[in-house]
């Protein structure tokens, strides 16, 4: 019995090469479907052994089984030490996969203080803009003082202009009463002057007059009496408006400087609260150029403090996108290392399977020599049921663990929404491979045991049919038969792959009627 087993033997970097990208069971059961594919030709090349072997003779089967065994041991030992480096490949992917862990640890650590920082940033940035908010509520604050005091200021110098103006009008309307006082005197002089010479003319005209009759001195002292009244009226009239315009002038020239002297007082206060407004208006003027100035670098400072922030939140967001790929890598990463270390379990399974059916044929072939009578083909095929029904028990074994495998992948990329519409696909997809698997397999079964009960039916028959010619010729020559073992037909685990089947008969019945077995001894 042969095993087409040589692709196993290319190293693990030649198997992942081979390998699909899907990660599930369906890699392994392609790989026993291309076992299963290879039997036939082995099935075949062991009908031809087994014919071959009907017609050598002891030693050259001796020689044969020695070289197989030779071979066979060669191939385990080969299989052990490629075992020896699939461990020391898993127990370094596994030595690997804790440094990952650890570095995406370093990594979430990282993110965590930068995302402190970035808490920090942000709000040393709402403190900055609280500040500006209460610089601009005391700017417009310090504005509507300033617009208030320029109204104040407005008020204060248009009062000061209508001062100036009653001023003004002060001084004319004193000058007019200058003139009038003036002329006033002036025409109290010209009549003055007009009744004394109205009173020397009639003077004169008394005087000039020649009175004849004898009352001349009664009436002389008559109007000279007369006269005095007249001068002393004119006088006391005189003296009287003088006095009454010298009066009137004094009081008109009291009151006239009253109003000058309260309207002086009055713009001396007005220019004294100009003053002091034009100093409050060049102190606040200095303290807005002041607050202007202030408000300016604070605008500069938190423009910068905003294209720093910008910057820094910038840089920020670019490593934590950074180590969040890194640690989306790493977990593909990590997710492959799974994989392969999958892949690499299925192999060692796979080969421990061809290993325990070398051990298992070995152990054959020494019962088989110690006995000394059984056929080989019955044993070889006996080997080959139990290796079949052993390699199903394995592979469902690696199956299993195949499933807990990818689950634990599965909860490992459990954060990427691709990986796991992936999966579900990829799950989807072996679903309908193991049904149509399954479907496959019932229906190779049935047809195995029709197969089998034909098989049966012609065995039996070629049974009756061997017994007849065998009692045939002991009854021509009585020499006992050739000690070369008719062998039952093999069951090789081809028979249930699927597979074409290979002939029902198998045509080393035909052959084991070899012309030995029907020729006669010497």
């Amino acid at each position: 019995m042969s095993f087409t087993v040589d692709h196993h033997f290319m190293g693990p970097s030649s198997y992942r090469k081979a390998r699909p990208a899907s990660v599930s069971s369906s890699g392994f059961h392609s790989q026993r479907r291309r076992l299963a594919y290879s039997q036939p030709s082995s099935v075949d090349s062991l009908e031809t052994f087994n014919g071959d072997m009907a017609r050598r003779s002891e030693k050259e089967i001796l020689q044969a089984l020695n070289d197989r065994f030779a071979g066979y041991i060669d191939k385990v030992r080969n299989l052990e030490m490629h075992n020896r480096n699939l461990e020391a490949e898993a127990a370094a992917l596994r030595q690997n996969q804790a440094g990952r862990i650890s570095i995406g640890e370093h990594y979430e650590r990282e993110l965590s203080d930068l995302r402190g920082l970035l808490q920090q940033l942000t709000g040393e940035k709402t403190r900055a803009a609280l500040e500006h908010e209460h610089l601009e509520e005391d700017i417009q604050q310090l504005r509507v003082k300033l617009e208030d005091e320029a109204r104040n200021r407005e008020e204060m110098e248009a009062a000061a202009r209508a001062m100036k103006k009653y001023v003004e009008e002060c001084r004319l309307a004193r000058l007019e009463l200058d003139k009038k006082l003036r002329a006033l005197e002036e025409e109290s002089a010209f009549l003055k002057k007009n009744h004394e010479e109205e009173v020397a003319e009639l003077l004169a005209q008394i005087q000039g007059a020649q009175v004849s009759f004898d009352l001349r001195d009664t009436l002389k002292t008559d109007v000279t009496s007369a006269l005095r009244e007249i001068r002393s009226q004119l006088d006391t009239h005189a003296s009287k408006s003088a006095t009454h315009a010298e009066e009137w002038f004094k009081v008109r020239v009291e009151r006239l400087s009253e109003t000058a002297k309260s309207n002086q007082d009055a713009i001396r206060g007005s220019q004294e609260e100009i003053a002091d407004y034009r100093r409050q208006l060049q102190s606040r003027t200095v303290e807005l150029e002041t607050l202007r100035g202030t408000k300016d670098s604070l605008e500069r400072q938190r423009m910068e403090s905003e294209d720093r922030h910008q910057d820094d939140l910038s840089s920020l967001q670019e490593t934590i996108n950074h180590l969040e790929n890194e640690l989306k890598n790493t977990k593909w990463e990590m997710a492959s290392q799974l994989r392969d270390y999958q892949e690499l379990l299925n192999v060692k399974m796979a080969l421990d399977i061809e290993i325990a059916a070398y051990r298992k044929l070995l152990e054959g072939e020494e019962n088989r020599f110690v006995s000394g009578g059984i056929p080989y083909s019955y044993l070889e095929s006996r080997i080959s049921g139990h290796m079949k029904v052993k390699g199903e028990e394995i592979s469902d074994t690696v199956i299993v663990e195949e499933q807990t495998d990818e689950t634990q992948v599965t909860e490992v990329t459990e954060e990427a929404d691709e990986d796991e519409e992936e999966k579900n696909e990829e799950e989807e997809e072996e679903e309908k491979e193991g049904q149509e698997t399954k479907e496959e397999e019932g229906e190779d079964e049935e047809e195995e045991e029709k197969e089998e009960e034909k098989e049966e039916d012609e065995e039996k028959g070629e049974e009756e049919k061997e017994d007849e010619k065998d009692e045939e010729e002991n009854v021509e020559s009585p020499t006992p038969k050739s000690s070369v073992v008719e062998s039952p037909e093999p069951k090789s685990p081809a028979a249930k792959s699927p597979m074409p089947k290979s002939p029902a008969k198998s045509p080393a019945g035909e052959e084991s009627k070899s012309p030995e077995s029907k020729s006669p001894a010497p």
